[in-house]
């Protein structure tokens, strides 16, 4: 990372006050330039078809764009494309390039490279690699300028998947050349994005540099981002705290009221915090039982949870979170029926003794041994606290809680009984969150519901905007019927921001955008 010891010399020199400049900005001509962290190595994955985590997804917003991009405001955008038309239907997007979209090699980006990153997302089998074909029957380049897609049913989210990295294009002869190792160096790759990738210090940092040629280079301040790769979460606060970094999002559990009012910004998470049961064939048949399961999610204490936690969260009451209203101001929460009356916990642990009861297991006696799977101290801590409701209100000890270290895989495979859930929302749309349950091959609990993939699908093709929500409604009743989920809370984001000496962050389900930003 670069010192700033001869800027604020030089500064001190001319005679101004080198306190004015704040400590993490250096001059670049009339640009700035800035260092930040979000994750280690092993997240920051650069290949558009493969990345699945935070730290990665978040470069390649810089580095690459889509037809769609997040604006300024955090807001869906046109960014390669510079026009969409639809069908009467809606079953067909038309999109006209810009006419001075380039490669950072300077060669023109076309519609065919919007087709083959779409071919490749499909055939590299990454998480998001049926992003395109759950949506999209077919698509075409009918010339250098425009890219057809032909939708399966009308999708009014289709701009937020064109949006998301893993949608956006690529160059067919450097991926074909470099194979496996595509884009794990800067020359490994091209970059059609705001920025290019300058070095890769490997474990270390990633520096990117403004391209001169983007479209709306004039438009930006930053002209260089120094991406520290690091995984502790003192470390990162120390640095933040010392001014090396102006952005982290992370900062130790511990330390957050502390650096409340010092930094530490508390945004939307768009996410839930559940307990899953396995309905898998490999899970225990004594969850197959909707009465235990219910039994199990009316004891859960979520305030004592909530307190465990201390971090700003909301009880869950449905699958989704708040932040998204209707027309009439309607947020979605309110609009659904709740799962179970939170407010009402003495008599909703004496109903689920009842269902226990019914279920042959009256005082948890001979209720089998089953393992609850947690990925860090955290959440185990949380399982605990749940299990402990268990044992307390319906009797059961033979609940288990196990941190594994092969957690996704063991999840995915179903070697499990009941697992720590969460889904993180990859863009702002009540789709992505109740995609979470569509279908099987999500492998969310193992969950099959016909009933369900029918209103999913319902929501997802309404013509207005009442329609949408009525199916989306539909989806939760059905989920709070058949509870593949428990629903404990919807926790809120947490980073470290500089908002002393800068503005213009975007932050937008875990997604952090520095292209923005403009010093104070």
């Amino acid at each position: 990372m670069k010192k700033l010891t001869k800027l604020v010399s030089a500064l001190t020199i001319a005679g101004l006050a080198a306190t004015t400049v704040p400590m993490n900005v250096w001059a670049d001509g009339d640009k700035i330039e800035i260092s930040v962290t979000g994750g280690g190595e092993d997240s920051m994955q650069l290949n558009t078809a493969t990345s699945g985590f935070l730290n990665g997804i978040s470069a390649l917003r810089h580095l690459y764009e889509g037809l769609y991009k997040l604006d300024a405001n955090g807001e869906i955008a046109l960014g390669q494309a510079a026009s969409v038309e639809q069908s009467d239907d809606n079953l067909t997007w038309t999109f006209t390039l810009r006419d001075d979209i380039t490669w950072s090699d300077g060669q023109a980006v076309t519609a065919n490279d919007f087709v083959f990153g779409f071919d490749n997302l499909a055939a590299q089998g990454g998480d998001y690699c049926t992003m395109i074909s759950d949506i999209v029957d077919s698509y075409e380049a009918t010339d250098d300028k425009t890219l057809v897609l032909h939708l399966k049913h009308a999708c009014s989210y289709l701009p937020s998947v064109l949006a998301f990295p893993s949608t956006y294009p690529a160059r067919q002869d450097y991926v074909e050349e470099y194979g496996d190792a595509y884009a794990t160096d800067p020359d490994k790759a091209v970059y059609n994005g705001p920025y290019e990738m300058e070095s890769w210090a490997h474990e270390s940092e990633v520096v990117m540099k403004l391209r001169d040629d983007y479209y709306d280079a004039d438009q930006i301040q930053v002209g260089t981002i120094n991406w520290e790769l690091i995984t502790e979460e003192s470390s990162a606060l120390a640095s933040f705290e010392s001014g090396d970094y102006i952005y982290s999002d992370m900062c130790p559990d511990e330390e957050k009221p502390r650096m409340e009012g010092n930094g530490l910004v508390y945004a939307e998470g768009n996410n839930n915090y559940c307990v899953m049961f396995n309905l898998g064939d490999k899970g225990n048949d004594v969850l197959k039982d909707v009465n235990v399961r219910k039994a199990l999610s009316l004891t859960i204490d979520r305030e004592r949870i909530m307190n465990i936690r201390g971090l700003n969260d909301e009880i869950g009451v449905t699958l989704a979170c708040r932040g998204y209203e209707n027309a009439d101001g309607t947020d979605f929460v309110d609009y659904c029926d709740p799962w179970e009356d939170v407010e009402a916990y003495e008599e909703n642990c004496e109903t689920a003794k009842q269902l226990l009861a019914e279920a042959g297991y009256e005082d948890g006696k001979g209720f089998p041994a089953l393992t609850y799977i947690v990925n860090n101290d955290s959440r185990k801590e949380i399982a605990e606290a749940i299990v402990n409701d268990w044992k307390e209100v319906l009797g059961i000890d033979s609940i288990t809680v196990e941190k594994v270290e092969n957690f996704s895989a063991a999840r995915n495979a179903g070697d499990y009984d009941l697992a720590y859930y969460g889904w993180f929302m990859d863009y702002k749309d009540l789709s992505n969150m109740y995609d979470s349950m569509y279908a099987t091959a999500n492998s969310n609990s193992f969950y099959q519901g016909d009933e369900y993939d029918a209103a999913f699908l319902k929501a997802t093709s309404a013509a207005t905007e009442e329609e949408q929500w009525e199916g989306y409604k539909e989806c939760d009743a059905i989920l709070a019927r058949d509870l593949p989920v428990s629903v404990i809370l919807h926790s809120m984001s947490a980073y470290l921001f500089d908002d002393t000496n800068y503005e213009g962050l975007v932050y937008s389900c875990g997604n952090f955008i520095f292209t923005y930003l403009k010093a104070l």
